[in-house]
């Protein structure tokens, strides 16, 4: 939060979006190689592989929005 509370414009939105990008790239990859393995529960583990595309989908958004403002990380796309 320090970061960005010292950008603005451009660099406030670049650096807002990189941080999208790395959040959303974290959670997807807790949730396959953490959170999916150890559920036991079925229906508890079928919500998470339906919602789970959500991530991805706001991850891809973010870099998005990021090849419009300039040097966002696009690299996390999986």
């Amino acid at each position: 939060m320090q970061t960005l509370r010292a950008k603005s414009g451009a660099d406030f939105d670049r650096a807002f979006l990189d941080r999208e990008v790395a959040f959303h790239q974290g959670v997807i990859d807790a949730v396959n190689s953490t959170l999916l393995p150890a559920i036991q529960n079925a229906e508890l583990k079928a919500l998470v592989v339906k919602v789970a595309p959500a991530f991805q989908a706001h991850m891809i958004a973010a870099q998005n929005l990021g090849k419009q403002v300039g040097d966002v990380s696009s690299s996390s796309n999986r």
